[in-house]
């Protein structure tokens, strides 16, 4: 919202609430009044139609005017609406308005200015800064629960605008008085619910209610914009067994809701783990203890599960900026295809943050580039040996050597191949042959790296890790051979070629001259 939207509704406000409290004149006892039953139309203003719309309001009379005298020499006078006067009493007690005794109290109150302006948001307190008696009055009124059954507020059209400042309006007739309008509608995900709103109409001249109909009448609705609540992750990728963590976001209203509350819906595949929430008002970090349903032990997302973080008191963080974070691990439940989502309930609506997966695949064949079965290959995060179980016919990551069925020797299919799935886009990861299928073919282990670029695997090579040039990193294969005439005779590898020849050169030296020994004993 603009800061000249607000200050547009701070100024109605203040408009009408100084011509309630200062739009009394005493009862001339020489002269019978006359009830004032002219309509007045009343004007509510607010930043975003829903607010108006969502709005269920309810007008009760508080305050009659009465005419004394006509013409020219015509005076106004407040009385207490009959109907309420047991209320409007009992509601001025409560808000520590003394009048003497004999008078009609809000008459009295409102003559004497007892009744002050409260012209900012949250509206309770007044232009020294002191606790609001008006909005105590207010308050009184609504919590107290004695008011006789009022008038359901129907808006004369639909809610117009925005108009040059901003602001959408919408009106309502009613007999000319003084009404306080209470709000029964709900929060929803637009707007919270409107606090009791005191409204007069007339004009007020030099203190005396000079005009008892025409006058601004309007209002500013005392409810407020909900901002949206929002919900992050820090890492768009991770792996099974990663620890992930959540920030909920959601700005308290001004005036603050009766409640004010995160639910949060982790999905499968993640546990929330207890002890690790921390909680922040506008940046500053503040204690738990103004926090309830924070979970004292681990919990297991789910269909259907969520839990609930709510502020104790709403009020003591009026206006402010809430953050809630904490850690979840990626347990062995996730989805490799959806990967793992925790949701945010925004008044009705979900705000999802999620974590995917990725994967890679390769095959391991022979010299006519026939897949090779029961290959034995590890992988490695850093000097991290990985787990993996078998699943689908591809191998997913375990949290670890302590998750069913894991292992940490993955082995090729009847074609060859061997896919993973489970993994960090954001890392890097080391694959080793380190078995053969038989001694058919060469005891040669070579190794290579897997990077990820746009969540595509690629695969890299270098002459140390692969000196026979037996990775193909662009056809994503992994050469064996049956003999050593079948290794490439290129690069790194045709030099280390011809020290394997030198070494069996000697041994088969080594055996001719041991036999040669036999020969001669």
């Amino acid at each position: 919202m603009k800061m000249r939207k607000l200050f547009a509704g701070i100024a109605a406000a203040a408009t009408l609430l100084g011509g309630m409290a200062l739009g009394a004149t005493s009862a001339q006892a020489d002269d019978t009044p006359t009830p004032v039953t002219e309509k007045a139309t009343f004007t509510f203003t607010a930043e975003t139609a829903e607010q108006l719309n969502n709005a269920q309001l309810k007008a009760y009379k508080i305050g009659d005017y009465v005419q004394y005298g006509s013409g020219t020499d015509a005076a106004y006078g407040v009385v207490t609406n009959l109907d309420n006067k047991n209320a409007v009493d009992s509601a001025l007690k409560a808000a520590e308005v003394t009048t003497a005794d004999g008078q009609d109290k809000l008459a009295a109150a409102l003559s004497t200015g007892a009744l002050d302006i409260s012209a900012t948001r949250p509206w309770n307190t007044n232009a020294n800064n002191q606790p609001s008696v008006t909005r105590a009055f207010a308050n009184a009124l609504e919590s107290e629960n004695n008011l006789a059954d009022g008038t359901q507020v129907k808006f004369t059209a639909a809610p117009i605008g925005p108009d040059e400042s901003g602001y959408y309006s919408a009106t309502v007739s009613l007999q000319a008085g003084i009404y306080v309008f209470i709000d029964s509608a709900v929060a929803t995900g637009s707007v919270t619910k409107a606090i009791p709103m005191i409204v007069a109409s007339g004009t007020v001249k030099d203190k005396v209610l000079t005009d008892p109909v025409n006058g601004a009448n309007t209002v500013n609705m005392k409810n407020t914009k909900n901002s949206v609540k929002t919900k992050k992750v820090d890492k768009d990728s991770a792996a099974i067994g990663d620890t992930l963590t959540y920030t909920l976001t959601g700005t308290i209203a001004n005036p603050a809701p009766t409640e004010f509350k995160f639910t949060d819906k982790p999905g499968k595949g993640l546990t929330i783990k207890a002890g690790t929430f921390e909680f922040y008002a506008d940046d500053a970090k503040v204690s738990a203890a103004d926090f309830t349903g924070v979970p004292t032990s681990d919990v297991i997302g789910g269909e259907n599960v969520s839990f609930e973080v709510s502020v104790k008191d709403p009020s003591k963080y009026a206006g402010k900026t809430i953050r809630v974070t904490f850690n979840a691990m990626v347990n062995d439940d996730a989805s490799v295809i959806d990967g793992v989502v925790n949701s945010l309930d925004n008044y009705g609506t979900n705000v999802e943050a999620k974590t995917g997966f990725v994967g890679f695949d390769f095959t391991k064949v022979d010299p006519d580039g026939k897949g090779i079965e029961n290959v034995t290959f590890q992988v490695k995060e850093g000097d991290t040996v990985l787990y993996f179980v078998k699943q689908n016919g591809s191998y997913k990551k375990a949290v670890s050597a302590n998750t069913p069925d894991a292992t940490s020797e993955v082995k090729t299919d009847a074609s060859g191949k061997l896919a993973f799935t489970g993994l960090d886009a954001t890392k890097t990861y080391t694959v080793t042959e380190t078995k053969r299928a038989s001694d058919v073919y060469l005891d040669i282990n070579p190794s290579f790296t897997v990077r990820f670029e746009n969540s595509n695997a690629v695969l890299f090579r270098t002459g140390i890790s692969d000196p026979w040039g037996l990775v193909n990193t662009t056809d994503k294969t992994v050469k064996n051979v049956k003999s050593i005439t079948q290794l490439p005779l290129t690069g790194a590898a045709g030099t280390t070629l011809f020290t394997v020849v030198a070494l069996l050169v000697a041994g088969a030296g080594v055996t001719v001259a041991v036999k040669s020994r036999q020969r001669m004993h």
